[in-house]
């Protein structure tokens, strides 16, 4: 079984994609302590990561640098920021992917099948 590493600060929005990932038959981990993302995120060592961009503390595209230096991990980038400077921004540190906030459901589950694939 595939394991997500899911990294957002809006509870809801974690735990509803959680929810959704597991009824997908993927292993979820929820990350809700952001002091040391990058440490859970390795010690986890799941087959891809879904990251937030604007965390409380460090934000989304530190922690994918640091990330991207250490494992070739997919990192997908989910982010209420749409603007064009943001997307180029997370793509050029290393994301694999960046799907604006609101996204479609059925988006988010072809993307993390692509990416686990």
């Amino acid at each position: 079984m595939k394991h997500i590493a899911v990294v957002e600060d809006e509870a809801l929005m974690r735990e509803e994609l959680a929810d959704m990932l597991r009824r997908a038959d993927y292993a979820v981990t929820e990350i809700t302590d952001f002091a040391d993302v990058t440490g859970q995120l390795l010690a986890l060592a799941p087959d891809l990561v879904l990251l937030d961009v604007m965390m409380p503390g460090e934000d989304g595209f530190a922690v994918c640098r640091r990330i991207r230096s250490l494992t070739e991990v997919p990192i997908l980038f989910l982010s209420a920021r749409t603007d064009e400077a943001a997307v180029l921004e997370g793509l050029g540190i290393g994301a694999d992917d960046f799907l604006s906030k609101p996204f479609r459901v059925a988006e988010l589950r072809a993307r993390v099948a692509a990416h686990l694939r």
